[in-house]
Order: structure tokens, then sequence, then C-alpha cells
């Protein structure tokens, strides 16, 4: 409708500028003037007008269809199947998978979108391995605890007046049979709590018997002119290395050993003493002395020859910085005859 208006004006003016142009050709007065020269008319050119037409929407909505699917929850549940067996014992416990398909159909030229949600199968597998082994059998004795060498101070008196005195540590080795013939080796050790000294002394021998639950070891000194020595041992032990053979016993009366100077003892920090084949008499911290005891002391030590000192690397050691110092002194005179030399030349 604007635009129709605009129009209608715009023809409304051209009428009123023609009607003007035409009544200034008319004269007006009856009188000669001078003749004027006119151009001639031109041609009119309306103007261009660019008229657009408004453009209207029409908007037709098309019904909107919803379509409601239900949605349904298939759940399944699988049996559950326990399987009891005593040993092991196995629980198999599965859960079906549970989906959930839901699709809404909309028409209004959309692409539905479809979720699908699927649990990956939650499965538990417990196996626990229970084995129980259950078996009475006899339990076996149990071994005597190993007894620890311990040194202990045994004495002889005769009448109120130490004639033996020996302070040792005791073991005795015995060679037994075991199964099949062959030969082990079985150690005892003399507890001194439970250990007594008996013995006797005369002039020229004297005997220390020490005697134990298990048995006894016997020993006979024997007094010369300038030595005391142990003469003869004798052990007797009842003790089962084996099942097939537990008393073992035996004697030597032609030993010569623990020998010292009258009036003096012997030392030996380890020693072994074979009495036959196959038993042996082990000591350790020793000091003995029979004979010419002085109020129950030991006299002076003579040691084994285990325990003696060893003097032969100190001598060749005194020997080597002797010769260097001998070296030493030769060279010191060689140069200085030299030097002497040079100056009397001079």
């Amino acid at each position: 409708m604007k635009t129709t208006g605009t129009m209608l004006l715009i023809l409304a003016l051209a009428a009123i500028v023609a009607l003007c142009a035409s009544e200034e050709e008319k004269p007006s007065w009856p009188h000669h003037k001078k003749a004027a020269t006119m151009s001639p008319a031109k041609e009119f050119t309306s103007p261009t007008l660019s008229t657009t037409i408004p453009v209207t929407n029409h908007t037709t909505l098309a019904p909107t269809t919803n379509h409601t699917i239900p949605m349904t929850n298939l759940t399944t549940a699988a049996p559950i199947t326990n399987h009891t067996t005593h040993a092991p014992i196995t629980n198999h416990t599965t859960h079906a998978p549970i989906t959930n398909h839901t699709t809404p159909a909309i028409t209004n030229h959309t692409t539905p979108m479809t979720n699908h949600t699927t649990h990956a199968p939650i499965t538990n597998h417990t196996t626990p391995m229970i084995t129980n082994h259950t078996t009475a059998t006899t339990p076996a004795p149990k071994p005597t605890p190993p007894a620890v060498l311990e040194v202990a101070d045994y004495n002889v008196k005769k009448g109120t007046v130490v004639c033996v005195r020996a302070r040792l540590a005791i073991q005795l080795k015995i060679q037994y049979k075991v199964t099949g013939g062959k030969q082990s080796w079985g150690m005892f050790i003399v507890q001194p709590n439970q250990t007594t000294a008996s013995g006797s002394c005369q002039d020229k021998q004297a005997t220390l018997k020490l005697n134990f639950k298990e048995g006894s070891i016997a020993f006979l000194f024997q007094k010369d002119n300038n030595t005391v020595f142990v003469k003869s041992i004798k052990a007797e032990v009842n003790y089962p290395f084996t099942n097939t053979e537990s008393h073992f016993s035996a004697s030597n009366n032609s030993l010569s050993v623990f020998g010292a100077g009258i009036g003096r003892s012997y030392s030996c920090k380890n020693q072994s003493v074979m009495i036959n084949s196959g038993f042996y008499l082990e000591t350790s911290q020793q000091q003995v002395q029979a004979f010419n005891i002085t109020k129950g002391d030991f006299g002076p030590a003579d040691f084994c020859p285990a325990d003696q000192p060893n003097y032969t690397i100190a001598i060749a050691v005194g020997v080597v910085l002797a010769i260097l110092i001998v070296i030493v002194i030769i060279a010191y005179l060689i140069s200085r005859r030299r030097g002497q030399a040079g100056y009397q030349t001079l």
C-alpha cells in the first residue's frame, strides 16, 4: 500500500508542472513585447523507481507425530550353579548382561539417535584352594639337646693334701656302626655337674677316676726320676648312638701323655689322645698335675708342643734386619772412601 501512495503522489506533481507550463504560453496583456527565443522543449524523463514487492512467507508446520515405543528391559538371570567339592571349593557366579535398547521415532526429518548401552558381564571367580591333610602319626622322641663343653676342676686327696688335680673339659669321640655296615662318629661330652672324682695316691703312682651316669674314665699317673706322665687311660660309655649298639669301652696301658717335670703342671689348650682305634679322648683348656702340689695350687706350667711359643719367625726377621744394617754400613764406608780419593786428586 505504501508503494501505491508514492506513485499517486508522483503523478500529481507531474500534472501540476504540466499545467503551469501551458499557462505561461498564453499572453496576459495585448502589449508588443520583444520576441524571446525559446529553447526547444526537452523530453521529460520520469525517474526510474525500484519497486520491491515484499515476500510473504507462509510457514505451514507439519503435524508432529510422536510415536513412543515403550521401553522394554529384558533381564534374564542366568541360573546360579554352586558346585561344592571338599577339595578344592569352587564358586562360579555369572550374571547375564543387561542390555537397554531405546529407539525414539521422530518424523521431523531427524535421524533418531540410537543409544546402545551394553554392560559387560561381571564374572567373579573365587577358587580357594583349601587342602587339609591330617595324618595321625606317633611323635618321634625328642633328641637330647647337645651338651656344651664345660671346664671342671677335679681333685684327689691323700688325707688332707691334694695329690692329683685336673682342670679340663672332656669329650669322647667314638666310632660306631650304622645301617648297611657303614661307620659313623659320635661325640659324648662329660657333664661336670653330673660327674664325681675319686682316686688314690701312692709313692710312684696315682689314679684319677671320673664317674658319671653313662660310664667312667680312669687315668693312671706314673712318676719316675724327673717327670710325671699319664701311663694308662681306660674309658667306658653306655650311650645309644644307634638302636643296635650302645656299649663302648677302650683302654690303653702303654701311653706317655700329659708329661711334666716333678712339681710342675702340664698345660694344653686342645689335645686328642687315641685310646685305641675308633675311640679318642679329647681335652680342652687342660692343666693337670700329680704329686708335689703345694697348697692345692698348680706348679709352673710345661706347655704341650702345640702351645709352645714359636720364635722361628722372630729369629728370621732379626737376621734379615742385621744383614741390612751391615749392607748399609758397608755402602756408607765405600762412598766415604771414594769422596776422600777425589779430594786428594784435586
